[in-house]
């Protein structure tokens, strides 16, 4: 590494981690200041309370990280103008170009670090940091547990199920429809019962009618069928559902890493279920890490634009200026997929690829 691919690199990191502790410490004391009543009023111990707030700063500093890594390379930037240092660069015949490769290997090794806190820090910590909030502070577990899930289908070879509700935490179900099929996959058995209840012995319907369905006679000919009805009937070995069924696609993203997306999305299809929400999210955590990169090709040309001069403040507000109508972005292009008007790897990447073309379009107007 050259000396003057050190002395870049070097104020670019000093400036990264001033900005970034800035920004994290004040989203701190926010929060802080937005929580601590309620932590208060729960009687959390002291150091709960402060592990949490602790536990938070991994997401918060991957959040944050492009808003920073855009602040720094513009303030970085401001500073050589300032001290004319653009100018004696130049003059020296060091392109452009040759001195935006610092700051763009920066913004590849932040990205790698990013991807890295993501993956393996973060998933931890929001796990943590949601039950201390939701379930100790908020009281809302019993709430999940009750809740019942709506309209579940399962399927098996030989056997179709409709549960109009399920509450898991007490293995009943509303609402019971089984479609049963014999070893030539033609209709067998159909039972209807007004509830259930799930054991690891079987299923015990109760209210329940029932059609039996006797062998065509030839093709193109109505099923024969016999109806009966009872007040109970259990079935013997039924399967309980599985845990977690209908709920898994309202689990928190943010509390999984790219493989724990991958496992889901597969049992979420697996069951019959359409993850668009799961997808998207999943193509904007591969998209996240480079969005600091993206962040810093955009500052580059904005900060070479003055060769002399200019004022540190007003580059922090171009960085935050910058990264609001980014975020504005993203979120409109979320919304969109989620809404399933764009698909899920254009959702994640359009606005990088938008900005990554602002970038280029800025810097072949800076003069060289």
């Amino acid at each position: 590494m050259s000396v003057i691919s050190r002395y870049l690199a070097g104020m670019f990191f000093k400036h990264l981690g001033l900005c970034l502790l800035g920004f994290v410490t004040l989203f701190l004391v926010v929060d802080f200041i937005e929580k601590i009543s309620d932590f208060l009023t729960k009687d959390i111990p002291v150091g709960q309370v402060a592990l949490f707030f602790v536990a938070q700063i991994p997401a918060i500093a991957v959040m944050l990280a492009p808003v920073a890594a855009l602040a720094s390379v513009l303030i970085s930037l401001v500073l050589l103008a300032r001290n004319s240092e653009i100018v004696a660069f130049k003059g020296s015949g060091v392109s452009l170009v040759r001195l935006s490769r610092p700051f763009v290997c920066c913004g590849l090794v932040l990205s790698f670090l990013v991807l890295l806190i993501g993956n393996l820090v973060t998933p931890l910590t929001s796990r943590y940091t949601n039950a201390l909030w939701e379930v100790q502070v908020r009281n809302r577990r019993s709430d999940v547990q009750s809740q019942a899930v709506e309209d579940v289908w399962l399927k098996d070879v030989r056997l179709f199920e409709h549960l109009g509700s399920y509450d898991e935490s007490k293995k009943m179900a509303q609402g019971v429809t089984l479609i049963m099929l014999d070893s030539d996959l033609d209709l067998a058995r159909r039972l209807e019962a007004e509830r259930g209840f799930f054991s690891p012995n079987g299923l015990r319907l109760f209210g329940v009618r029932e059609k039996t369905y006797q062998a065509q006679d030839g093709p193109g000919r109505p099923l024969a069928y016999s109806y009966s009805s009872s007040e109970e009937v259990f079935l013997a070995g039924h399967p309980v559902p599985p845990e977690g069924i209908g709920r898994r696609a309202e689990q928190n993203t943010n509390e999984m890493n790219i493989k724990g997306l991958l496992d889901t999305i597969g049992n979420l299809e697996a069951e019959g279920f359409n993850p668009v929400r799961q997808t998207v999210d999943l193509h904007l955590k591969l998209v996240s890490p480079f969005i600091s990169l993206i962040m810093i090709l955009v500052g580059l040309p904005i900060g070479f634009w003055r060769e002399k001069g200019g004022s540190v403040a007003l580059g922090l507000v171009w960085g935050l200026v910058i990264s609001f109508f980014y975020m504005v972005a993203q979120e409109v292009a979320r919304s969109l997929g989620y809404a399933g008007l764009l698909p899920p790897v254009l959702a994640a990447w359009l606005p990088n690829c938008f900005f990554f073309l602002l970038s280029l379009y800025l810097f072949s107007h800076v003069r060289q």
